[in-house]
């Protein structure tokens, strides 16, 4: 909990800091996520989908910012970039316990070699809708409930990463890890407490039912770090030449605030 609460604080000062500054030209909406996130990590190969992908479940709660007033109408003029756009601030959990090497070492201590990643994610996303926002909500709305979308986002993200020989943790223990093949045993393994940037694209779609929205999307997120999932061999050989990725899929309901 304690980890939790300075997270949750951040979260709510960004929101508080969005309706501070909202007025009639803005409006709200509110929303709760879960999907799958998948990492993409420094076990297994890169080239070998199921070996570098590491799947989980992922929650969150969003808050959406549009340009334009719950109460619009035509006599308040409105611009593209108002009806088109709209601001996300996110905050997302994923945790992690089964990273393994998926692939076929002929190596036992591959095998027993595990991996976990627990991470919450604070970002802000862009989003860019296809056709107009208004039509959402106004009462002179047309027949089209899809409105498909593109976003682009930057997060910061608090990971706590932990490697395992066996089902024992590595943490606490001193180099070599002798009981790892030699590439993992020093210099590559790292176990602190960290949190890094991280840079985002996406796509999905928005279905409009009444005053609460279904929404689809998948991200791709780019970490500005490669010891996310807690390895990063430098050594000459090494399979981890490039910072660990995420790929998110999402479902979520968002309530829309003054729709009508």
């Amino acid at each position: 909990m304690k980890k939790v609460l300075p997270l949750l604080i951040v979260f709510i000062s960004l929101l508080y800091s969005e309706f501070s500054f909202s007025q009639s030209s803005f409006s709200h909406e509110a929303g709760v996520t879960f999907g799958m996130a998948s990492y993409q990590t420094d076990f297994g190969q890169r080239n070998d989908f199921p070996s570098a992908n590491a799947a989980t479940m992922a929650f969150g709660i969003t808050h959406y910012l549009k340009f334009f007033g719950s109460q619009y109408s035509w006599r308040s003029g409105s611009s593209f970039f108002s009806t088109h756009f709209k601001l996300k601030t996110e905050f997302n959990y994923m945790n992690n316990k089964s990273i393994r090497h998926e692939v076929d070492y002929n190596d036992e201590r591959m095998r027993l070699m595990t991996g976990t990643i627990a991470m919450y994610n604070i970002g802000t996303n862009l989003e860019f809708y296809f056709f107009d926002m208004e039509d959402y909500s106004s009462y002179y709305r047309n027949d089209n409930k899809l409105n498909p979308f593109i976003n682009v986002g930057i997060h910061y993200s608090f990971y706590d990463p932990d490697i395992l020989f066996d089902g024992i943790s590595l943490e606490g223990q001193e180099e070599p890890y002798e009981e790892l093949i030699p590439k993992w045993q020093e210099g590559a393994i790292y176990l602190e407490k960290d949190a890094t940037f991280a840079a985002s694209v996406g796509a999905g779609i928005r279905y409009s039912i009444s005053d609460v929205d279904l929404v689809l999307e998948g991200r791709w997120q780019h970490f500005f770090s490669d010891k996310v999932d807690g390895l990063d061999d430098i050594s000459a050989d090494s399979a981890s030449d490039f910072n660990d990725t995420m790929v998110i899929v999402n479902m979520g309901v968002v309530y829309v605030f003054g729709k009508y």
